[in-house]
């Protein structure tokens, strides 16, 4: 099973405007969340709070200034990977792909440690041990 969603927007900026956007926790917190942490470079934290919610997570990829993807979780339900690409279509027009996915099947089979239900006892880690 995958839970899957995808949008892609034409945005009225240049790449490396849509990429300060995407990355910089000042801008982040104008239409993400109230406060942002994100360490941008592969396996760092990423943190999310609106209000009372909270999604931690860590970063799993920066290609700046072109893709970004990291996991995030809600408390201890399962983690979503959520990738960003961004194309540029023209001068000062860039077109914006987010893909949100939660894809157990390949989560179990790769051992990607998790937060909440199950940890790092998935796929490989659970094997090695038996």
């Amino acid at each position: 099973m995958t839970d899957r969603i995808e949008r892609t927007l034409r945005l009225r900026a240049g790449v490396a405007d849509a990429w300060q956007a995407l990355t910089d926790p000042e801008m982040l917190r104008e239409w993400l969340a109230d406060e942002v942490e994100l360490e941008l470079r592969p396996g760092g934290d990423a943190r999310f709070r609106s209000g009372e919610e909270v999604r931690d997570g860590w970063v799993e990829e920066v290609s700046a200034p072109y893709r970004l993807a990291f996991w995030w979780a809600r408390g201890g339900a399962p983690a979503s990977r959520v990738e960003i690409t961004l194309t540029e279509l023209d001068e000062g027009s860039t077109q914006l792909r987010v893909v949100e996915t939660r894809p157990l099947e390949l989560i179990d089979l790769v051992g990607i440690p998790l937060p909440g239900q199950g940890g790092a006892s998935y796929g490989p880690a659970l094997l090695a041990a038996a």
